[in-house]
């Protein structure tokens, strides 16, 4: 089998002619066959994509748990961290096989989000889609982009925010001063990491940063386990957040750290069976959202009983001014630099190519080498600037969580399922099943919904807030 698509997808979903995968051959047609047989080329094996998917779902966000638990209070927190996780295992299950069942159907062995909004649209039953494909597709591909550059500036931050901990002064008189100066340090670096976007490169990339991170995570947890309130934070600490807007910032921060999401389907397109994606215990959504489930669960609940109301946007700042924490700290830095390429790999699989066709289409003057890497300078830049001009982790990633990551997991998920089997449930299920499926997707949308609502307002007041601050 190829395992490669013959076009890709822009933003409007539309294939176009010339707009090829690197290395790829264009094919005439595509077996149903094809699906059956290890893809080529570029791909990567189930534990290789487990381990770059939990990695994906387990970035510099996490460092942000025991906030958020701050914020929901230590119950609710407790219990929104199981569901949350259930939630968005359920979502990325059922977005998997909505995505394979139809790419069979399609004869296309790989979609994107673009790609399989698309195909769901123009291949529906109802005039009403068929009509309004376009805009959907734009809003899907929009909204994946939005998603994807709040990862990658949240990635700037994080980094920037602990270098401005560990230098301190020597950036600059302000913490204003600072902060840009540490951001334009950390932008030199995230150029480099982004210049190339094979899966195997990113997979390399994921595995060195997973090192580093456990890495952190075992220092700081010990590090919290040993300061003296924390036996007794764990039958003191509040059960509930001060406040609603304080908790929809939780479930933010929460849906923030499953921050992967984007990354399901690029990475069943490049695994080498996917077949492998969704079995049970040992495939690759399993794995991923257990491994991630444990380590976001663990350090939110260690965290905050070790620190409870001090501890701050990020525990990496609780850390003690020591050599060896702060050793941690720079460990912390080295691997979320290393997982920002993860975070766009999404954009450039989703676009580049097509940008790539269109740019040479009108300007075949321009060598392709120039068009490529001025794209991808493009996206570093644009994530620069939005860790300029909104400085504060403690907002940034509350709000990209809550509404990327519910889009994500919560609305995309469900509403293509949907899509995708609604003739087939109508022929062979029965009608209480049918509503009963329809009811429960409706419902997980209408949390979604919800949860982007009111977390937008309570951004928004937190943005105001901060702003005046400053």
């Amino acid at each position: 089998m190829t395992g490669k698509r013959t076009s890709v997808v822009g933003l409007t979903g539309v294939e176009t002619p010339g707009a090829m995968y690197p290395n790829e051959k264009r094919s005439s047609s595509i077996s149903k066959a094809d699906f059956e047989d290890p893809r080529k080329g570029d791909t990567i094996g189930v534990l290789n994509a487990a381990q770059c998917l939990s990695k994906a779902m387990v970035n510099a966000g996490a460092f942000s748990l025991p906030y958020a638990w701050y914020l929901g209070g230590f119950w609710v927190s407790f219990v929104a961290s199981f569901v949350i996780c259930a939630l968005n295992w359920y979502g990325n299950h059922i977005l998997v096989r909505a995505s394979q069942h139809l790419a069979k159907k399609s004869n296309k062995p790989a979609l994107d989000y673009g790609h399989f909004c698309r195909k769901l649209c123009d291949n529906s039953d109802s005039e009403f889609l068929r009509k309004v494909a376009t805009p959907m597709v734009i809003g899907v591909n929009i909204s994946v982009l939005c998603y994807q550059l709040g990862l990658g500036s949240v990635a700037i931050l994080f980094i920037a925010d602990n270098m401005v901990s560990i230098v301190g002064t020597a950036l600059g008189p302000t913490r204003a001063t600072q902060m840009l100066v540490a951001n334009t340090i950390v932008l030199v670096f995230a150029i480099c990491t982004n210049m190339y976007s094979k899966m195997r490169v990113v997979a390399f990339f994921a595995m060195i940063s997973t090192f580093f991170l456990l890495i952190g995570i075992i220092v700081i947890m010990q590090e919290s386990l040993r300061q003296p309130d924390f036996g007794k934070n764990l039958g003191t600490l509040p059960a509930v957040g001060n406040s609603f807007s304080d908790m929809m910032q939780m479930i933010g921060i929460l849906m923030y750290a499953y921050e992967g999401q984007a990354m399901i389907l690029p990475i069943e397109n490049k695994l080498e069976k996917p077949e492998q994606m969704l079995a049970f215990p040992f495939g690759v959504v399993p794995i991923t959202m257990l491994v991630a489930g444990f380590f976001i669960w663990i350090i939110g609940l260690v965290g905050y009983a070790g620190y409870g109301s001090a501890v701050e946007a990020t525990i990496t700042i609780n850390m003690p001014q020591t050599l060896l924490y702060q050793g941690v700290n720079v460990c912390l830095m080295i691997q979320t630099l290393a997982g920002n390429a993860i975070a766009l790999y999404v954009i450039f699989e989703m676009f580049l190519d097509d940008f790539v066709a269109w740019f040479r289409g009108n300007w075949q003057s321009v060598p392709e080498f120039i068009v490529d890497k001025g794209f991808r300078l493009f996206w570093v830049l644009l994530c620069y600037a939005m860790a300029v001009v909104i400085p504060h982790l403690d907002i940034m990633i509350p709000l990209v969580g809550v509404t990327g990551g519910t889009m994500c997991a919560l609305i995309y998920p469900p509403l293509f399922e949907m899509m995708t089997f609604w003739n087939e449930w109508k022929a062979t299920k029965s009608t209480f099943e049918v509503s009963l499926r329809v009811f429960w997707n409706l419902i997980l949308m209408t949390i979604g919904v919800y949860a982007i609502i009111t977390g937008v307002y309570s951004n928004y007041v937190a943005v105001i807030a901060a702003f005046e601050a400053d």
